[in-house]
């Protein structure tokens, strides 16, 4: 099974026009090394963040193939001056990934949990909350664990 990652930026206030137009480079890219990317949410506020979750059968291989290239050297020395130095590129667990629907005149919240206590127990509370939130019509999108640091990240 491939290693599923979250990825997520911060751009900086007023460079979003010209880092979004990198963007498409960057998963590009991703795709040469053997990324397959899943969900991206962009939230647009005066310091926006890209979450996006992509996935690699060999991760080694995908980082290596990666970090060797000429050309993601070029594409970071182009983004370099639109992105805070704080990007988070880490292996999560998948607990939830739905398929990207269309979603013209939504919105998508993408709520961060810290956990206290034990993951099981949160974990078997919030999947009855899913299944609730889903009844009355709020789509759940995706949920990875992040137990390297402690937050689950959701796209509800």
């Amino acid at each position: 099974m491939a290693q599923m990652f979250l990825h997520r930026v911060s751009i900086r206030p007023r460079h979003l026009d010209a880092w979004l137009s990198l963007w498409p480079s960057e998963v590009a890219l991703r795709r040469r090394h053997g990324y397959t990317p899943h969900q991206a949410y962009l939230q647009e506020h005066a310091e926006p963040k890209l979450s996006w979750l992509y996935s690699h059968p060999d991760p080694d291989a995908g980082q290596a193939g990666w970090e060797s290239d000429p050309d993601v050297a070029a594409h970071r020395a182009a983004a370099a001056p639109h992105v805070f130095g704080n990007l988070l590129v880490r292996p999560v667990r998948v607990e939830l990934l739905a398929e990207r629907p269309e979603l013209p005149g939504r919105t998508v919240c993408l709520r961060r949990y810290s956990i206290v206590g034990d993951w099981q127990e949160f974990l078997a509370i919030w999947r009855r909350i899913v299944d609730v939130r889903e009844r009355h019509g709020f789509r759940c999108l995706f949920a990875v664990a992040d137990q390297a640091e402690g937050p689950v990240h959701l796209g509800v």
